[in-house]
Parts: structure tokens; C-alpha cells; sequence
């Protein structure tokens, strides 16, 4: 898939979405390849990314964040620890 197929399929997703047309099967699929997208990215640039443009709100941003703890059995501290990863020494 290049960017251009891309684009057109979050458009099309981005339609259902606002339609509320996905079952909840079809969003955490698609959360799931956002993931492993957003991982290879992380990986191949070797530098933070940002995962969300700042239209997304605060709260969607957050509900995500807990849904993805809840997944994988993480507490906050765990969230911590791993966020804690990334920030250098000052």
C-alpha cells in the first residue's frame, strides 16, 4: 500500500467512523494495525513520532491510552516506567 491508498482508506474509515458504522471488532482491528504501524514507523525513524495530530482531543487521546493499558494488564505505574524509557537525563 503506498500513501496515496493509504489517505483514500482513513478517508473511507474516517466516514464509517462518524457514521458509527464499525463494529467494535472492525475498531479494535484496525487499532491493532494502527499499533504495529505506528511500532515499524517508531522503529524504522529511530526517533519519538508523534501518534496523534492535535486535533484529537485530550479525552480521546486518554480513553485510548486506558483502553490500550487495559488490553495488556498494565497499571499506570507500568504506563510510568516505559514512559519514563524515553526522557533523557537532564
Amino acid at each position: 500500500m503506498n500513501d496515496a491508498e493509504a489517505h483514500a482508506a482513513i478517508a473511507a474509515l474516517e466516514q464509517g467512523a462518524g457514521r458509527g458504522e464499525l463494529s467494535p471488532e472492525s475498531v479494535c482491528a484496525l487499532v491493532s494495525a494502527a499499533a504495529r504501524l505506528y511500532t515499524r514507523a517508531l522503529e524504522r525513524a529511530g526517533e519519538a513520532l508523534p501518534a496523534l495530530p492535535p486535533d484529537i482531543s485530550a479525552t480521546d487521546a486518554l480513553t485510548l491510552a486506558c483502553a490500550l493499558l487495559r488490553s495488556q494488564d498494565l497499571t499506570p505505574f507500568e504506563m510510568a516506567v516505559w514512559f519514563s524509557r524515553g526522557q533523557r537525563p537532564t
